[in-house]
């Protein structure tokens, strides 16, 4: 890596960043510049201000140098090494000075900047002399493969989203997609708004998604759009220019693509709209066209002149011509495309789990401060139909450690909730019911029958005690999930009933009480606060603290979804035992010859349920059959 001459300039740290740069800085830059010199036997030529400016007009470098290489077609080309204020903390980046156009090569930007390393790359910030020499390598490797050539369509292919965004007219703030990104090509809809497009597969999920996404009376009108499916990516030479260019693309593919975009013509819209999809390296992405309709306005307001149609009577334009003028020379409108389907939005198309989650449905009973971030977590995690249960409202010290805040005061948390989650995930359906569980195992025996799950979350003794027994009448065919905290949320227990195993109250006493307690407190140290009202009392524990908890039961929400299991178990959450004792509390004499006296810090444990002779499936029902 040796050639050019030994041009030298003004100092690398340039006398007004000496003023305003730390000493770090200034020592990093010039061990830098020494380890360049080294590296290919040249002293490096320290660019001014003028000159990077003029360079990267778009960048704000804070220093750059210049050397020069020599490649193996005989031409020596220069390589800027730029660096920010940022440096050394972070990496210096390389530039091809004497670049090609921009997009005939990939990996280089319009201004030369060479794309080296993935986004989430991180470098060593204790040795960015290394770290240079290492990208001045890949630098001259990557020039080396693209003067070769063999790269060149490859790495367009494959990476195709990346330079259709270079080339787009409009990015993808406001044009979302909701089709499946796979083959065959078909007809599609699409949804305007103000400021707003969305395709999708059909009418009745698109007008479905943005009724939920922005209220009822957002406007849901829909027109034919089509939906392209690429044996292969486009080059950037072949991204349509034309209307007539994206015609010959759909022909060229299929003739289902063809005949998408004719039919799209015939009602003469503003816009047909086109989404293309194929496969590159980070697995199918989309991309979109606009074909504007050609009609011009000319003269006085108020007379339009209709390419379309002229010549013949409104309606009456023969298809030949009305497509020739349609697909003709107008240019297209290149668009970025945001995937807002749920195979996306629910782990970038890679997570295997995504389709079963949004083919279930979980009925969440208590939407309380246990109950509601778990019904948020499962909304995030793509279950696609979740109904969630309470009769209680939202007051102001609930505020505090619930996902709802005071816009939500004084509503049903049930509702409140769903109309949050809705709003935020409007391709999963969320519904609610403003009463509690008693109404609801009277009311709703099927709804309740259907769940893939049920989880309550209620803190009612009563209310899960009923539940349970109507599990039981029902065989306990699928499973529930019953989640608890101990004082303080120094502890959390949540236990999946399933067919074998013991039924929740195996473990549990007349009155509510678990035969397994993790924490033992002094004499009133444990007990419900009460508030300045006659019977009004509640658990004193804060946001953070409950947050391992919500998340212990959201896990085993998703692993009884996934996974269901065979027997009855628990999973427990213990907070660290100093925590415990600063509150007056200490494990219990039964955690402790269970798991060890020894301090481990937080812990989360899996406990069988075992089946004992209670009165819900044991004794009683043997007395009932007699």
């Amino acid at each position: 890596m040796r050639g050019g001459d030994n041009r030298t300039g003004e100092l690398f740290s340039y006398v007004d960043l000496e003023r305003v740069l730390p000493l770090r800085w200034r020592r990093a830059a010039l061990r830098l510049e020494a380890t360049l010199r080294e590296l290919t036997g040249q002293a490096p030529e320290r660019l001014d201000q003028a000159t990077i400016g003029s360079c990267y007009p778009s960048r704000s470098w804070a220093a750059a140098c210049r050397v020069s290489v020599a490649f193996s077609d005989g031409v020596t080309r220069r390589i800027d090494v730029v660096a920010t204020t940022a440096f050394p903390t972070a990496p210096v980046r390389t530039a091809l000075v004497d670049h090609p156009d921009f997009m005939t090569w990939p990996h280089v930007e319009s201004d030369g900047i060479l794309c080296l390393l993935p986004n989430m790359a991180e470098c060593d910030p204790d040795d960015p002399s290394a770290v240079a020499a290492n990208l001045l390598h890949r630098s001259v490797r990557l020039i080396e493969e693209l003067l070769e050539g063999s790269i060149i369509e490859r790495d367009f292919r494959e990476e195709f989203l990346t330079y259709w965004a270079y080339k787009a007219h409009l990015q993808a703030a406001a044009f979302y997609s909701l089709i499946a990104v796979a083959p065959p090509s078909r007809r599609v809809k699409v949804c305007r708004g103000k400021g707003l497009e969305v395709v999708g597969e059909d009418a009745e999920s698109l007008v479905q998604w943005a009724r939920r996404r922005f209220g009822d009376k957002v406007n849901t009108k829909t027109e034919d759009a089509v939906f392209i499916w690429l044996d292969e990516p486009l080059l950037p030479a072949a991204y349509p220019k034309t209307a007539s260019d994206l015609y010959a693309l759909a022909a060229a593919t299929n003739d289902e693509s063809r005949v998408g975009l004719e039919e799209a013509a015939v009602d003469q819209p503003d816009y047909i709209v086109a989404v293309l999809g194929a496969i590159g390296r980070g697995g199918a992405a989309l991309i979109g066209v606009k074909v504007p309709n050609p009609k011009s306005f000319k003269g006085h307001p108020g007379s339009a002149a209709e390419p379309l149609s002229a010549g013949f009577r409104r309606g009456r334009t023969p298809p030949p011509v009305l497509l020739s003028r349609f697909f003709g020379t107008a240019p297209v409108i290149r668009t970025s495309v945001q995937r807002a389907d749920a195979n996306w939005i629910h782990g970038r198309g890679r997570d295997p789990r995504s389709a079963r989650l949004f083919e279930a449905m979980v009925i969440l009973v208590g939407c309380g401060s246990v109950g509601a971030p778990i019904g948020a977590a499962l909304a995030q995690a793509g279950v696609g139909r979740i109904v969630l249960v309470d009769h209680d409202v939202l007051s102001w010290p609930n505020v505090g450690r619930h996902p709802l805040g005071a816009s939500a005061v004084g509503r049903n948390k049930a509702e409140a909730l769903a109309e949050r989650l809705q709003a935020d995930f409007p391709h999963l359906l969320i519904e609610h019911r403003a009463f509690g569980l008693h109404h609801l195992l009277s009311a709703e025996q099927s709804l309740l029958a259907a769940a893939d799950l049920i989880v309550a979350a209620t803190g009612s003794w009563a209310a899960e005690s009923a539940l349970n027994r109507w599990h039981l009448d029902q065989e306990r065919a699928r499973p529930i999930l019953y989640g608890w905290t101990e004082a303080h949320a120094c502890a959390g227990h949540g236990v999946a009933i399933t067919e074998a195993g013991g039924c929740l109250q195996c473990q549990i006493g007349r009155t509510g009480a678990p035969s397994f307690k993790v924490v033992d407190w002094p004499e009133g140290a444990d007990a419900n606060q009460e508030e300045p009202a006659c019977g009004a009392h509640y658990q004193p524990y804060g946001p953070i603290e409950l947050s391992y908890v919500t998340a212990t039961l959201s896990e085993l929400a998703l692993d009884c979804l996934l996974q269901p299991p065979e027997h009855s178990f628990s999973r427990v959450f213990v907070t660290s035992e100093n925590r415990i004792a600063n509150l007056g509390g200490r494990l219990s004499e039964l955690w402790k010859s269970t798991y060890g006296e020894e301090n481990t810090g937080v812990r989360i444990v899996d406990r069988s349920w075992l089946r004992t002779e209670c009165a819900a499936c044991g004794g009683a029902r043997a007395d009932e059959a007699a």
